[in-house]
């Protein structure tokens, strides 16, 4: 099958033929339909973390190719799928109780085994959700990045009726603005360095946006919008800040870490505590998450069709990857295998 490999850190993404995996005991073989670029894959290369030959992108969905030994007969070959970004273990006591979010020994998608940058990806049965007839197969992809905003609004605790102040206009940052609209929030905020951004997070989900190139201060501005200060502060830009978000945070805050940073970075805990402020870092989500977005995509009640912002061609994969380290204005794009 034909993949985009990762060599090393001097070295660009590469396309290639590859050996098509075989799917072990209960693991499902993929065709892939489409996987998008997550900024996680963007800092996973550039801090290093991925050995030679890895494959990315876990944000997926296709149709099951093939079926592995042991499999439910609930699957049948054609069937249309996205699943979590995982092969568990099947071994340890989480498994053994079938408590598969837990799994001691997981193999992460795009990161420590191959992911979906291939025509073919490998995914475990007890972390495949089915996608509804009613909602596009390329854009089941979206049911990811979707549902870790849903997890982020989630363990923010917004009030009813409550304030949010979202930095970053990415697909994260606008899938926590979209959830939090959904869900009834009064005022949305969301800052970005990005004009392009901010006009789709304004027409798309956000009550006011901040130009962070100009307001640094984003409470302040965030007070000179609303007349108010924000509830909660969700960072979803996925570099260091922390101690810049503890500086300017109004007392009583909660800031929710999504983008969760994977550099090291000093925090000083005494300001924080200094303020009662509260900060949550979010990850992670569940299959019955991923079947309430996708059911929320097909029955069109939340919005995601302005979050995609380019298709491309697995072959275009290495090129597009590369573009996107530099400043630029999209939002999510879309690889789709044969485009």
């Amino acid at each position: 099958m034909k993949a985009v490999v990762y060599q090393s850190n001097d070295r660009a993404l590469s396309f290639e033929e590859v050996s098509s995996p075989e799917p072990g005991p209960q693991q499902l073989l993929v065709k892939v339909a489409a996987c998008g670029i997550c900024g996680s894959d963007l800092h996973a290369y550039q801090v290093g973390m991925l050995e030679p030959g890895m494959i990315l992108g876990h944000e997926f969905s296709g149709e099951v190719l093939a079926i592995g030994e042991g499999v439910s007969t609930d699957w049948q070959v054609g069937d249309r799928v996205t699943a979590l970004g995982a092969l568990v273990c099947r071994e340890c006591d989480a498994c053994k109780r079938k408590d598969f979010l837990s799994c001691e020994n997981p193999q992460l998608t795009g990161f420590s085994t191959p992911g979906a940058y291939a025509e073919e990806v490998l995914v475990s049965e007890a972390l495949t959700v089915r996608v509804p007839e009613a909602l596009n197969i390329t854009d089941a992809a979206l049911v990811e990045p979707m549902t870790v905003g849903l997890e982020a609004f989630r363990v923010a605790e917004v009030p009813l009726g409550g304030r949010v102040l979202v930095l970053g206009a990415g697909v994260i940052g606008l899938a926590v603005a979209k959830w939090a609209r959904f869900f009834g929030a009064a005022d949305i905020v969301v800052s970005d360095l990005d004009t392009e951004r901010l006009d789709r997070a304004l027409a798309g989900c956000a009550t006011a946006v901040i130009d962070a190139s100009v307001n640094q201060d984003a409470v302040q501005a965030f007070r000179d919008a609303v007349g108010a200060e924000p509830d909660v502060i969700l960072e979803c830009v996925g570099r260091p800040m922390l101690q810049q978000l503890i500086d300017i945070a109004p007392a009583g805050c909660h800031i929710v870490s999504v983008g969760v940073s994977m550099q090291d970075e000093p925090v000083s805990p005494l300001a924080a505590a200094q303020k009662k402020l509260r900060l949550t870092f979010s990850f992670g989500y569940g299959s019955d998450d991923f079947r309430f977005v996708a059911r929320m995509l097909a029955e069109k009640r939340i919005p995601v069709d302005d979050l995609i912002t380019q298709r491309v061609s697995l072959e275009e994969v290495p090129e597009i990857f590369e573009g996107l380290m530099k400043p630029n204005g999209h939002c999510k794009i879309v690889m789709q295998p044969g485009t």
